[in-house]
């Protein structure tokens, strides 16, 4: 792996995890009351790997409404789903996503309709699949506090607007515009236009266009394949570039503020970056299809770490796209997260392979009273991702789908332009 550089400071792996360290605030101490002989050993997915400290734990993925309500698994698919059948009523290629209030909200590129997880009552509904106004193909969603979802439909060619009820209110858009990826933040709604290669911006109250930037190119500013976009607390947009493999910030009206990235194989670099996130830190989240990990960067762009990878592991990607995060209602999760990891905010990955089709992560850091080598103790082994560090230990097989193999049900991955392609990072 080529150490990146942050000031002079050559970092690697164990600098990474000091300076995600420093960017997590501490918290208030808490009582132990599991020990760490109570832990079941191999029982946990963490990373980065040894001897760093861990900062990233899996906590469980999602493929169908049984996993939202196992125990009435027949009477909720016939409730959601009417006379479909069990399998229809599972997930089957996932790419945007959003977390917000208890429920995940995701983007079937094979199903009209946006599917929400609520995993606050149990259930599992269809929003957008009726009426005049329904959705025809869903890449990506943005749900703002209010409760107010937003979804980019590229065959619509709009973004269409359901209320806090999970009811249509509006379309926002114009003619020729083919929308891949919307964020928002205050009373701006950001939105990749894959057509015109740029970002547009447009008031959420009158659906009004405000501005747009950017344009064709491969300079600072410029675009060749826009495929995500999020917003940071101080309203910075961020957008990630499938096909220059690179990442740039701009100011809330559209000003460039910077950028990371380039085509490659080491950490740091892209191969086929798909969509990012920004959390209430300011670290930004990037997935990339073909490495099949999740880097992370702070807010100048230094290297932090990077998580999930391929393999035959729990926590492992396959062909991610999406990505989310959020500081709310971790004790959704309370139970599956280690009781010497104190979880700060959760990270959701789609993966368009294998059955993990929402995987679930949690941020965070070693509880006080706990060391690094008690939960090391209870971590299977996992694979880091990217060049030398990449080291995976062949394990039992879990079910999931090997990478580079595609299933015979499936097709190749699709782009939320409607295209398809392979794994790779060649794109000529």
């Amino acid at each position: 792996m080529r150490p990146r550089t942050h000031h002079g400071i050559r970092i690697g792996a164990v600098g990474a995890a000091m300076m995600i360290a420093s960017v997590l605030t501490s918290g208030c101490s808490s009582t132990r009351t599991t020990t760490a002989q109570d832990v079941t050993p191999e029982s946990y997915s963490f990373w980065p790997l040894p001897p760093d400290e861990p900062r990233i734990q899996f906590v469980k993925s999602f493929r169908s409404s049984a996993d939202v309500r196992k125990d009435r698994q027949s009477d909720l698919a016939k409730i959601v789903f009417g006379d479909e059948s069990e399998q229809e009523a599972a997930i089957q290629k996932p790419y945007g996503v959003d977390l917000h209030a208890g429920k995940i909200y995701v983007c079937d590129i094979r199903r009209p309709g946006i599917e929400v997880l609520d995993l606050t009552n149990n259930q599992v509904r269809l929003v957008g699949i009726r009426g005049v106004n329904r959705l025809v193909h869903p890449v990506d969603v943005a749900v703002a506090d209010d409760g107010t979802i937003y979804v980019a439909d590229n065959e619509r060619n709009a973004v269409i607007v359901f209320g806090p009820d999970e009811r249509y209110a509006r379309t926002i858009g114009r003619q020729g515009m083919k929308p891949v990826s919307v964020a928002v933040h205050g009373e701006r709604l950001y939105v990749c236009d894959l057509t015109a290669q740029q970002v547009e911006i447009f008031d959420r109250a009158s659906g009004d266009s405000v501005g747009r930037f950017g344009s064709v190119g491969d300079g600072d500013g410029e675009f060749r394949v826009p495929l995500g976009v999020d917003t940071d607390r101080q309203g910075n947009v961020y957008v990630s570039d499938m096909m220059r493999a690179r990442v740039q910030k701009f100011t809330p009206d559209g000003e460039y503020a910077g950028g990371v990235g380039e085509l490659g194989d080491y950490a740091g670099s892209f191969a086929r970056p798909k969509q990012l996130a920004v959390d209430s830190e300011g670290i930004v989240y990037v997935v990339d299809s073909a490495f099949q990990n999740v880097q992370m960067f702070n807010e100048d762009f230094a290297l932090l770490m990077s998580f999930g990878a391929a393999g035959n592991f729990p926590g492992a990607l396959n062909l991610p796209a999406g990505i989310a995060v959020s500081d709310d209602r971790l004790d959704l999760y309370q139970n599956l997260i280690h009781p010497g990891f104190k979880a700060r905010r959760l990270i959701a990955v789609t993966n368009q392979f294998g059955p993990a089709k929402v995987a679930i992560y949690a941020l965070g850091e070693i509880r006080e009273g706990w060391t690094k080598e008690q939960l090391q103790a209870s971590s299977r082994e996992v694979s880091a991702g990217v060049g030398e560090n990449a080291r995976l230990t062949p394990l039992q097989s879990t079910g999931d789908v090997e990478p580079g193999q595609q299933p015979p049900d499936e097709s190749p991955p699709e782009e939320p332009g409607g295209t398809t392609g392979g794994s790779g990072g060649s794109r000529r």
